[in-house]
């Protein structure tokens, strides 16, 4: 099973949202995207990438119950790629979309790989940032499955193995509220 618990308010979970050609796109941008630097808080390698047209092609695909109205042009995708890989827990931030001005209020995690049970490389969603183990939430990466959630939302990403590593793009995004 994919995800497991109960998501905490506002997290929106779809398995298989975007097709096999969607992703496939997805991988050949990232094979032309350098290399960066990983931060303190994870071990796993970024590609920075800014494009205006993918994050449009990523909102035309959506989920439309998702609500998403803006994903913000820069984008990263995040490779745990050796065994162990992962993020320790924290929160996001927001960030402005230079072309929209618009402000993100949401994290969206779009997975490229998938990680068979038992493997590791759950994304959990936590309680409290400062207890690790205080998951109420938990999402398996499934290829072309969306994550959507709060940038407040505290949350983790599991140490994988080494048959599999982990890839996905990660963006921040508006998600119109139901009162806009």
């Amino acid at each position: 099973m994919p995800a497991t618990g109960d998501p905490p308010p506002g997290v929106q979970y779809y398995p298989r949202a975007f097709t096999e050609d969607f992703c496939a796109r997805l991988d050949a941008a990232r094979d032309e995207t350098p290399v960066s630097l990983a931060s303190q808080n994870m071990l796993a390698n970024r590609r920075f990438l800014r494009s205006e047209t993918l994050a449009r092609r990523i909102v035309d695909a959506m989920p439309a119950a998702s609500g998403v109205t803006t994903v913000c042009s820069d984008l990263r995708f995040i490779d745990y790629d050796v065994a162990g890989g992962f993020i320790l827990p924290h929160t996001d931030g927001t960030r402005v979309d230079e072309s929209t001005g618009r402000v993100t209020n949401c994290s969206m995690l779009l997975y490229l790989s998938t990680i068979p049970e038992d493997e590791g490389g759950e994304t959990e969603f936590l309680s409290d940032v400062k207890d690790e183990d205080s998951v109420v939430f938990s999402v398996r990466p499934e290829r072309g499955s969306l994550l959507l959630f709060p940038h407040a939302v505290p949350h983790v990403g599991r140490a994988v193995s080494a048959s599999y590593p982990k890839i996905l793009l990660r963006g921040d995004v508006v998600v119109a509220s139901k009162d806009d």
